[in-house]
């Protein structure tokens, strides 16, 4: 009977286990529905980007907005950044150089990375327009002790007279949380009417 009754035990401390994660990934489904449903249109530049509502605005000047989760102790942000000048330069010659200046080095094996449009922006008119493109997302160590998820996207259209640089940034773990809003964000974005 004793042996019944310990076997009852770990069968009930599994299911606890597994009701747990079933109800986490009911709130993360409802979390994305919620992205498309109740995102918010930040105007950055000439781009109109959905945001989720529970993306706060932590910085924002001239060329730059950051958000971050003030709702929860995730450490990630998303950054949006707008830089003038450099229009001959290669972007892949400019995320080689941020990728040095940061001391990141992406796990070889593990990094994804896109440089067609059509791949990367729903919006027809966005493909159009922004004809040069890179996107690198991966797992990356950073000044040889960190631990990073990062998310990069650089695109321009020469006419503008710069880069967007857009990433976003997190430790390994977080990355698989935010990170698929971040790239639902970007993939929706579109343009503004001159």
């Amino acid at each position: 009977m004793e042996n019944i009754l310990n076997n009852l035990w770990d069968w009930a401390i599994l299911a606890a286990l597994l009701a747990g994660a079933l109800y986490t990934l009911r709130i993360v489904r409802q979390e994305s529905s919620d992205f498309i449903d109740e995102s918010y249109l930040i105007t950055f530049g000439r781009l109109s980007l959905p945001v989720p509502t529970w993306w706060s605005i932590s910085k924002q000047e001239k060329g730059l907005i950051e958000f971050k989760r003030t709702d929860t102790r995730y450490d990630w942000y998303a950054r949006f950044e707008f830089i003038p000048g450099d229009v001959n330069v290669p972007l892949t010659d400019i995320l080689h150089a941020k990728i040095e200046a940061e001391e990141l080095d992406y796990d070889k094996n593990d990094v994804v990375i896109e440089t067609e449009p059509s791949h990367l922006f729903k919006d027809v008119e966005t493909q159009a327009h922004f004809v040069e493109v890179i996107r690198v997302e991966g797992k990356a160590t950073q000044r040889i002790e960190e631990r990073v998820y990062l998310d990069v996207y650089l695109f321009r259209h020469k006419a503008e007279g710069g880069h967007y640089i857009c990433e976003s940034r997190s430790s390994v773990l977080n990355g698989l949380v935010e990170g698929p809003f971040f790239e639902e964000c970007l993939s929706q974005m579109k343009l503004e009417k001159n």
